[in-house]
């Protein structure tokens, strides 16, 4: 699967430091692989919009089917990213 950002997830990845940003895109490259693992949870009311936890970090994405597109579409610290 091709893993694509929103503008808004990239201009949070540019603003982290280097060790939590390498730990993110780690995650982030493991999706590639199985877009939905044990740990990642479905959010509710919304149509295959998934998050995963790295650390105080999570990422919301949404898995497209269609045009085998995983959309990273909202990374952020634990306590802003569901607002």
């Amino acid at each position: 699967m091709n893993i694509e950002f929103a503008t808004k997830a990239l201009k949070f990845l540019s603003k982290l430091e280097n060790g939590s940003k390498e730990r993110i895109f780690k995650r982030i490259k493991e999706l590639r692989n199985d877009p939905l693992p044990l740990d990642v949870k479905k959010l509710k009311g919304e149509m295959d919009v998934y998050r995963t936890g790295i650390g105080d970090f999570r990422v919301l994405y949404r898995v497209i089917q269609e045009d085998d597109v995983i959309l990273i579409f909202r990374v952020n610290k634990r306590s802003r990213v569901y607002r």
